[in-house]
């Protein structure tokens, strides 16, 4: 017995409002991060999100200054990541990061995080939880932190640029950017609110005549959620040719 047209078109529908429920669904961090299998120089970081996506984590000795980055192949919903070469009894800061693409949402950990390697000749420790350094403010207080304006590119010459724009509330200040929009490995940012609800990130060491793609962050931490800009998220610039006047007060587009 053939199903009638009318039947055929419900259960399509049904269909796909249920996928389009899955896909809406945010990443989301379920748990973790941990540290896992922590030594005098290495340490794996693990952490769950509910949906796959990638691994990443942006790591230093300072925690205003992320700049070092490990990743891991994606791998489903479970994330681990490890970093090596590090030195003994050394504290590190690190945030986690998973995405699924251009222009999709990311995961990040709640806030700038921390762990310190163990000295030469100790045991390594096998798990613990990893502890929070900068918790940001919290997200009931202060609502949703949103892009207020922006971003803006204040300045470009041939070798460097600095990047602008406000949010509602205090937040860290994060540039993604490279060569290749879907590949933004590189990281540039500012200490957690220094500049207060404007936010401002110069990038340097760049090639002339060359155009970056990149993506600006403001993340609260402690689970609120970041702001990001709304449309395209991967916007672009072109730096100047050696001994051309430089560009300032541009939109970013």
């Amino acid at each position: 017995m053939r199903a009638s047209p009318i039947v055929l078109m419900v259960v399509l529908a049904v269909v796909m409002a249920l996928s389009s429920n899955v896909t809406a669904q945010p990443i989301g961090i379920t748990y973790g991060p941990v540290i896992e299998n922590l030594n005098s120089n290495q340490a794996t970081i693990a952490w769950t999100t509910r949906q796959p996506s990638d691994s990443r984590v942006w790591y230093g000795t300072e925690k205003g200054n992320l700049t070092k980055v490990a990743e891991a192949p994606a791998n489903g919903n479970t994330h681990r990541v490890q970093i090596t070469n590090l030195q003994p009894s050394t504290t590190y800061y690190f945030q986690v990061e998973s995405h699924q693409g251009q222009g999709k949402a990311d995961a990040e950990s709640q806030g700038i995080m921390q762990f310190t390697t163990v000295a030469p000749g100790q045991q390594p420790i096998a798990k613990e939880p990893a502890g929070v350094t900068e918790k940001g403010l919290a997200n009931e207080e202060n609502g949703k932190v949103k892009i207020t304006n922006g971003p803006q590119l204040e300045y470009v010459d041939s070798n460097s640029a600095t990047i602008a724009w406000s949010t509602n509330v205090k937040g860290s200040t994060r540039v993604t950017y490279g060569t290749d929009p879907n590949n933004l490995r590189q990281l540039a940012e500012a200490p957690w609110g220094a500049g207060g609800l404007t936010h401002r990130v110069k990038i340097q060491n760049l090639q002339p005549n060359t155009t970056y793609y990149f993506d600006v962050e403001t993340g609260q931490a402690q689970g609120t959620g970041e702001a990001e800009v709304e449309g395209p998220r991967v916007m672009s610039f072109k730096t100047t040719a050696p001994g051309a006047p430089p560009l300032r007060n541009q939109p970013a587009h």
